[in-house]
């Protein structure tokens, strides 16, 4: 991160007087090159593995200034670049603003959401978090968002998220989320809940009511979902680190008939483990997860999984790191992938007809 300050002046040119206000840039590059099985061939059928590489750039530029009350005004802009298929133009990532004081601090604007961001890191780190962080009945980010942050009390902290949403396609939605954190220990627990949510699964269409979402963007009919998690993680002072977490998805609505039959309500629970050990520049990780079977209306659906995840990291230098991963998905049903279709969760391998699914990946991660 490189830190310049940025001199602004009023716009009367008689009373030009200097105002200081702190700029940062800050943000991340990674890129990923990995072959995977069994891939979908659009067609119901596999067609076998495949190469691909992914470019990721983020950047974050944060700003904030002093007043006179002695609270701070603070904003963000952020983008990701050089991907192919969101977030490529400024605002679209995270644009808001902000007011910090010893009563906490407040947003206003597109955040993330808490939830999904204490999901995506720590406990969806090291590869775990294409089902952990990016499948389920939760939020990704509020695009007009009111949020409050509470100051640190002896290691415990909450934050609240409401979005104003239209309630058509973009949800009125709400999250609560705590943490806390004592020595090598930190504890995270959230709720959240969205109506009318366009983003209320993993495809938007999944969950509607009378006939679904519909192909012509019907959205005129309620859904309710909602996410509840919570997580443990320890770090040892002689390099070892262990984290468990559990979550349950619940969607409110009609589901699309090529999954379930029914039209109340359709859960779904997902637990995690995952233990680490870092020595001098090595870092070694082994996780595991479980997706249970779906249940519609009491009635339980045979399309469960597992998932192993096993990275090994390398530090290159103070901001760059490389890593292997390999990724295996295992379902119990080769032709039911839990409530999703969308093949980026399985790696590519939804609808192949195969029941398992490989990742290798190798990589490097360098921060700004």
């Amino acid at each position: 991160m490189f830190k310049r300050l940025l001199i602004g002046s009023l716009l009367s040119t008689a009373f030009a007087v200097p105002a200081m206000a702190e700029i940062s840039i800050s943000g991340s590059a990674e890129m990923d090159l990995f072959y995977r099985t069994n891939q979908a061939d659009g067609n119901g059928g596999s067609s076998g593995g495949a190469m691909g590489q992914e470019i990721a750039i983020v950047v974050n530029i944060d700003g904030k200034d002093k007043l006179d009350s002695g609270d701070t005004l603070k904003w963000r802009l952020a983008q990701k670049v050089a991907t192919d298929y969101r977030y490529d133009s400024f605002g679209q990532r995270e644009a808001w603003i902000g007011y910090e004081g010893g009563w906490g601090e407040m947003r206003f604007g597109n955040q993330f959401s808490n939830q999904y961001l204490a999901m995506d890191w720590p406990y969806g780190a090291q590869g775990q978090g294409n089902l952990w962080a990016d499948f389920g009945a939760h939020t990704v980010q509020y695009s007009k968002a009111v949020s409050y942050f509470s100051p640190n009390f002896g290691g415990f902290s909450f934050q609240g998220q409401y979005d104003l949403g239209s309630g058509d396609r973009d949800a009125h939605a709400y999250e609560l989320t705590a943490n806390y954190t004592q020595g090598g220990l930190r504890v995270d627990a959230g709720f959240h809940e969205a109506k009318n949510d366009g983003s209320a699964s993993s495809e938007a269409y999944v969950f509607g009511n009378s006939g679904g979402w519909g192909s012509g963007g019907n959205y005129a009919k309620d859904n309710k979902v909602r996410a509840y998690n919570v997580g443990a993680m320890y770090r040892f002072e002689n390099g070892f680190d262990v984290a468990a977490s559990a979550k349950r998805n619940e969607w409110n609505g009609e589901v699309n008939s090529a999954i379930h039959a029914g039209t109340g309500k359709t859960t779904v629970d997902q637990y995690l483990v995952r233990a680490g050990y870092t020595t001098g520049k090595h870092n070694m990780n082994l996780g595991y997860q479980r997706v249970t079977d779906s249940k519609t209306d009491g009635v339980t659906a045979d399309d469960g999984m597992d998932v192993l995840n096993a990275q090994y990291n390398y530090t290159l230098s103070k901001n760059t790191s490389g890593f292997i991963q390999a990724r295996y998905h295992m379902l119990d049903n080769a032709n039911k992938a839990s409530v999703m279709h969308g093949a980026y969760q399985l790696d590519g391998s939804a609808g192949s007809g195969k029941d398992n699914s490989l990742r290798v990946l190798v990589g490097t991660w360098t921060g700004f």
